[in-house]
């Protein structure tokens, strides 16, 4: 089954090697810094102090599948007080990861590694497991999961974060850069959460996440176009105000339309 699943990825190791070697470091503020620059990272920190507040998060196992140059590892180590583990199957997002956690003065280990067939000292490891934008790129997404189960102890928590395909930056996904969308599967909310209750989680909650955030578009097929000096800028004023607007007028909530994001919350049975 896990073999069957490799094969189902969308993207594949290539491309991403590719897209990490061509990145920088991210830098800028940590997500616990308010402000509308950096509003996404701060609402998601809004999500996970709420969802961990009565859990005594201290010294507990923490893993990010998908951990490439990911900003969230030392993030959950300093603000919960997480033992925390990364995997990826990328050399280069997996040397970044491990940057990224030097410069930030964080103890944690980063595995490189395919989650489908890890070392058996990770299994039933972990109290937290959580994802960002991994599901999405596999056709057999209820083998995903249940390899991502696999991680945890009985009682864990899976936390798995998508991008909302079905909405409005999944349809500007397929119409500006094609290929993107196409290494993307566009689950529903309901489909997602239905597969973590078929491999026997109790899902907490499943939502769509934030008003908007055009920010979520891949327009790496539009780095040399004139117009990309105009979108760039016309992208982040639109977040800017819709983020100004969700906050004074109450009945703009995160929809399946214009959302950006679904969360899905479960606990392993």
């Amino acid at each position: 089954m896990w073999e069957r699943s490799v094969d189902l990825e969308k993207g594949g190791k290539k491309y991403w090697d590719d897209l990490w070697d061509n990145s920088e470091l991210p830098g800028g503020p940590e997500p616990s810094q308010p402000g509308l620059k950096n509003y996404v990272n701060y609402r998601f920190h809004e999500f996970f102090s709420r969802l961990f507040s009565n859990m005594e998060t201290q010294n507990k196992r923490l893993l990010e599948i998908g951990c490439a140059r990911s900003i969230w590892l030392p993030y959950f180590a300093k603000k919960f007080g997480f033992q925390i583990c990364g995997l990826d199957y990328s050399e280069v997002g997996c040397g970044q990861a491990t940057r990224l956690l030097l410069r930030e003065g964080v103890e944690g280990n980063v595995v490189c590694s395919n989650f489908f067939s890890p070392p058996q000292s990770m299994l039933e490891a972990f109290d937290v497991v959580v994802s960002f934008g991994v599901v999405e790129h596999f056709a057999d997404t209820d083998g995903c999961i249940a390899a991502f189960s696999r991680f945890l102890k009985p009682e864990g928590m899976l936390i798995t974060n998508i991008p909302n395909l079905r909405g409005w930056v999944g349809w500007l996904q397929r119409i500006l850069n094609r290929d993107v969308f196409d290494i993307h599967v566009p689950l529903s909310l309901e489909h997602l959460a239905d597969i973590h209750r078929k491999n026997g989680f109790s899902v907490l909650s499943c939502d769509y996440f934030l008003l908007a955030n055009f920010g979520v578009l891949n327009l790496e097929n539009l780095r040399e176009h004139p117009l990309l000096q105009w979108i760039l800028p016309l992208r982040s004023w639109t977040n800017k105000l819709i983020w100004i607007l969700e906050k004074f007028i109450p009945f703009l909530m995160p929809n399946p339309r214009s959302s950006p994001y679904i969360n899905c919350v479960a606990l392993k049975s």
